[in-house]
């Protein structure tokens, strides 16, 4: 069982409480997902199945888009709904002001990732700390948010369309937007609605899963789509599968990480071409996967 679940994540439930959930459900261990969402968010969650787990991070890394909810005048602990409230004073929401500091927050920027979050110090999760009362030292990370599209607005509430790269953290975003209009601001709602070429159009519920789940698996190279290919003959594909690496002459200007195939279609796995045309192999399925 080789492949990718394009998941529509429930609220309330963690991204590795899905995983738990389908191992129940394909009675499968090696389960894994391709980027963690919240517990209060739903939406797109690409699961890697057996040998496709090897290319998680390849969809992981890719873009992403967010609508958010956001409540203007509340601050929690976590900076959601599922926190504690902190804070909590009326507020009335001026659209020409949020239009203005918008233009603020695009392009390339440092952002501090929120206390409840998986980053690991310590070999612990920041959250594992953070339940315990301990603030810890945390490093910025570069992220970049291309768009921002305000999609409805009311008095003290208003709704986002975000597209970011990986590692934004929208809780983060949302807390900056309210310190910028002088207030306290907590995510109320979030959904993720792509993750790179991937959107909502073919994701699947866990109970639909739990009904017929192998008509929803989807190919290991189907995810990543985003990728260059290169198709090698007989030879050139025994060694590559054997760990070698070939010279490969192709019109094309291709460097960096492409998808491998033997033929018209049999997918191999991912492979590196460097400025010499030569590719190594990167992340191969095994020959039993093929």
């Amino acid at each position: 069982m080789n492949g990718f679940l394009l998941l529509d994540k429930p609220a309330g439930l963690s991204s590795a409480g899905c995983v738990y959930a389908l191992r129940k459900i394909l009675e499968f261990s090696k389960i894994g997902h391709c980027g963690t969402l919240d517990p209060l968010a739903t939406g797109v969650l690409p699961l890697c199945i057996g040998e496709a787990t090897k290319f998680s991070n390849y969809i992981s890394d890719q873009s992403k888009e967010y609508c958010v909810e956001i409540l203007f005048g509340v601050q929690t602990t976590t900076g959601d709904l599922e926190g504690e409230e902190i804070y909590n004073e009326p507020y009335k929401l001026s659209l020409d002001d949020l239009e203005a500091c918008i233009p603020n927050f695009l392009g390339n920027q440092d952002q501090m990732p929120p206390m409840y979050s998986a980053i690991k110090i310590e070999g612990r999760p920041l959250y594992y700390w953070a339940r315990k009362g301990v603030f810890l030292k945390r490093k910025s990370r570069e992220i970049c948010i291309n768009d921002i599209e305000i999609l409805s607005h009311e008095e003290n509430k208003v709704t986002l369309k975000v597209g970011c790269t990986k590692g934004t953290y929208i809780r983060s975003l949302v807390e900056d937007l309210g310190v910028s209009l002088s207030t306290k601001a907590t995510v109320s709602c979030l959904r993720r609605t792509k993750v790179g070429l991937i959107d909502e159009a073919r994701l699947v519920g866990l109970d639909a899963l739990k009904e017929d789940y192998k008509q929803s698996i989807v190919s290991p190279d189907f995810l990543l789509a985003h990728l260059p290919e290169l198709h090698l003959d007989e030879i050139d594909a025994k060694k590559i599968r054997n760990g070698q690496r070939v010279d490969y002459n192709t019109p094309q200007e291709i460097n960096g990480i492409v998808r491998i195939y033997e033929g018209k279609g049999l997918f191999l796995g991912i492979g590196s071409v460097d400025s010499s045309n030569t590719l190594s192999p990167k992340r191969l399925l095994s020959n039993q996967a093929i």
